[in-house]
């Protein structure tokens, strides 16, 4: 598998959030229930065309952040992660990069559409988003990875999620999200 890893011990999160945005998301495309969507789905990420929405449990701080631009899927997330989960976004662009909250941009993270314009998974992992809430200093004491690939939509998969955020909003009873349409 071939694939470009970018890592972070200082990828800096405000209200809770970081996103994966394409050239046309707030000229084209807008999502202004994406937050909502984290609580009432996966508990983790939610996207739809040109953009992706991370929920950590840092409200304002700093994450460790790996990111992988996958060539294809990359093996099952191991048991290190609390939640794990895929999402499928769409890329009308040819352009996903890293942002921060506020609209900075992780230049160093590269774009992420390495297929051009289309479908692409989303495998977001998270640990330590329980020691995130209410932290406060330099060091980070939440650490998430991204893997993004070419494939197909699908349905949202929810590998784990076994963090307390998670453990009170996901339901594995509801119905897995489906893939935003361009």
């Amino acid at each position: 598998m071939s694939y470009t890893r970018w890592t972070s011990d200082r990828m800096f999160v405000s209200y809770c959030q970081y996103y994966l945005q394409g050239d046309d998301f707030l000229t084209v495309y807008d999502d202004a229930d994406t937050v909502g969507r984290i609580f009432e789905g996966n508990s983790l990420a939610a996207g739809g065309p040109e953009h992706l929405t991370v929920f950590a449990g840092t409200h304002t701080g700093w994450i460790r952040l790996t990111t992988e631009q996958c060539a294809e899927e990359p093996p099952p997330p191991g048991l290190e992660w609390e939640t794990a989960v895929d999402v499928s976004i769409y890329s009308t662009s040819g352009n996903l990069r890293l942002f921060r909250w506020g609209g900075d941009v992780e230049e160093e993270a590269g774009n992420f559409a390495t297929a051009g314009e289309g479908w692409y998974r989303v495998r977001v992992q998270a640990r330590g988003r329980d020691d995130g809430e209410g932290h406060e200093g330099d060091s980070p004491v939440e650490e998430h990875s991204l893997s993004v690939w070419p494939a197909p939509p699908q349905l949202d998969v929810v590998h784990r999620a076994d963090d307390a955020f998670a453990r009170t909003n996901y339901d594995p009873a509801r119905p897995p999200a489906e893939p935003i349409q361009p």
